[in-house]
């Protein structure tokens, strides 16, 4: 089951730290190896009872800040994601800590893409303003370790220092020419690369019901979604064949599933 050819990154602070244990836990078990943790402000009590391999990192100022659209900034993960490619041979593929891994996840799912993202949603595009934090969901991503996705992150990262923007934010305008906004419709191209976009029905599921990766948006803010995101990822872990049985009712009768984007 180990994979080579690429890890999983997380990255999280103090406040993010009491999800870490439990989705190592996840990730291992169905990747075969541990992620990769960026600590962006966690204590020493923190980062000793992880099992991952962990560097620190600082973060840029203000990455907890609200940026111009509403959204916190979390500017810091163009340069963890820099430094994991330049001091390694594997692709990467981030995900928000958040997030919750339901299947294992295959490099060969990713074929075709220097870098990978997810438009947004059909939930999210029920919204009144889908697109006010950017066209896509930066909370899962992948990159493919070249020197040109290198230098595009240094775009990415440059482009978040302008006009208060948010991570996301910032990656949808420099990836306009991929057209992210048409939806989970192959390949693009933008900056030199081709750009995957993959549908978050599967692999950026806000509506946590049918997809391989469950992603509890806001969990660190919101009590709720802290709940729920706890409920899943102790199934996910302690009876995966719970989950399992909910996956394929719920992949036979989703709504997501018909809504054509």
């Amino acid at each position: 089951m180990l994979n080579q050819n690429f890890r999983i990154l997380l990255c999280a602070d103090a406040g993010f730290f009491h999800f870490l244990p439990s989705l190592e836990k996840n990730i291992l078990r169905l990747q075969g190896q541990l992620p990769v943790i960026y600590d962006i402000g966690m204590t020493p009590d923190q980062t000793v009872k992880l099992k991952s391999d962990v560097f620190k990192l600082n973060p840029p100022e203000g990455y907890k800040e609200t940026s111009a659209s509403g959204a916190i900034k979390t500017t810091h993960k163009p340069r963890c994601i820099k430094h994991f490619l330049e001091h390694n041979e594997q692709d990467v593929l981030y995900i928000d800590a958040d997030v919750v891994v339901l299947e294992q996840i295959l490099h060969s799912e990713f074929t075709g893409g220097d870098i990978a993202v997810t438009p947004r949603h059909p939930k999210e595009l029920r919204s009144k303003n889908p697109f006010v934090n950017g066209t896509l969901n930066a909370g899962v991503i992948f990159f493919r370790n070249t020197q040109k996705v290198q230098d595009f992150i240094d775009v990415w990262e440059t482009e978040c220092g302008v006009d208060d923007k948010s991570d996301q934010m910032a990656l949808s305008d420099v990836l306009t020419d991929a057209d992210i906004k048409s939806g989970p419709n192959g390949i693009g191209l933008a900056n030199g690369l081709q750009v995957l976009k993959l549908p978050a029905t599967t692999y950026n599921d806000v509506s946590c019901s049918i997809g391989k990766l469950w992603h509890f948006k806001n969990a660190g803010r919101r009590a709720s979604k802290k709940n729920k995101r706890a409920i899943a990822i102790f199934f996910a872990n302690f009876a995966p064949w719970v989950l399992k049985k909910w996956l394929a009712k719920k992949r036979k009768t989703s709504v997501w599933l018909k809504t054509p984007v």
